[in-house]
Parts: C-alpha cells; sequence; structure tokens
C-alpha cells in the first residue's frame, strides 16, 4: 500500500519552504483520525462542531457509573462511523481501570482504554486501534 496521507502532526515549516511533507499508510492515517476524535470536545472543531466525543462532556466522577462507560462507547462508536468513511463494520469497546501514578505525586487515577475494531472499506482487510487516555484531569499516554 502506497503513502497517500499526510502524517499527523503537520510541519508548517516545511511546508512553507515547499519540501515534502511526512506520508504515511492508509491505516496509520486512520489512527491518526481516530486519536484525533478522542482528543477533541464537540464544538471545539470549528469545521463540525460534532466531531469529538463525549469524554470531554462527562463529570469524572461518574466514571465508576456503568452508564458513563456506556455513553462514551456510544458516543465514540458514532463518531467514527460518521466521521471516518475508510472504515466499515465498527465496533468499540471501553474499559475504565484505576492506574497508579508513582513517583513524587503517588496517586491513582482512572484510564480509560479504547478499542476499536473494524474493517477497511477499500480492502475488507481488519483493522485494530487502541488508545489510553488518563482521564481527571484528562490526558494522553
Amino acid at each position: 500500500m502506497s503513502n497517500e496521507y499526510y502524517r499527523l502532526p503537520l510541519d508548517f515549516e516545511t511546508l512553507l519552504q515547499r519540501r515534502a511533507l511526512p506520508r504515511c499508510s492508509e491505516e496509520e492515517s486512520i489512527a491518526q483520525h481516530l486519536y484525533l476524535m478522542l482528543t477533541t470536545y464537540f464544538g471545539e472543531s470549528r469545521y463540525d462542531p460534532g466531531f469529538g466525543c463525549l469524554v470531554w462532556e462527562q463529570d469524572f466522577e461518574a466514571m465508576t457509573n456503568m452508564r458513563w462507560k456506556d455513553a462514551v462507547q456510544r458516543s465514540v462508536e458514532e463518531t467514527v462511523r460518521s466521521h471516518e468513511p475508510r472504515l466499515e463494520q465498527v465496533k468499540v469497546l471501553v474499559g475504565v481501570d484505576d492506574f497508579e501514578m508513582k513517583g513524587v505525586n503517588q496517586r491513582i487515577r482512572k484510564r480509560l482504554e479504547v478499542t476499536v475494531k473494524a474493517v477497511l472499506h477499500r480492502t475488507n482487510e481488519p483493522f485494530a486501534f487502541r488508545a489510553s487516555l488518563f482521564v481527571a484531569p484528562l490526558s494522553v499516554s
């Protein structure tokens, strides 16, 4: 498969110097797009206020609630289905677990594990993506 897609983040200095930007495969491009969806809150994107996911909208105190996890799972699945046309048969799994942060400020944080399984539209090949988000406050690993 050729490297038809641009790798994120875009290097605008390279672009302004009219040099070729780094490219990536379709799978890597989809993974970058999914990651962007997970780390964007609704309304953040001016071109599409519906781009993003529910993680940013929720009160993190309610994270242990099963309804919260189900709502996040549905939100991510709907966003992927509506904003990533290169994927079909999208299934999203969301898990929440405790993660102990060791070091100066030893504490336990909640980690959101998001797994996306789908089929590539163009080739019918299986596709899988996994990301971890540390929430309250939200950060990425």
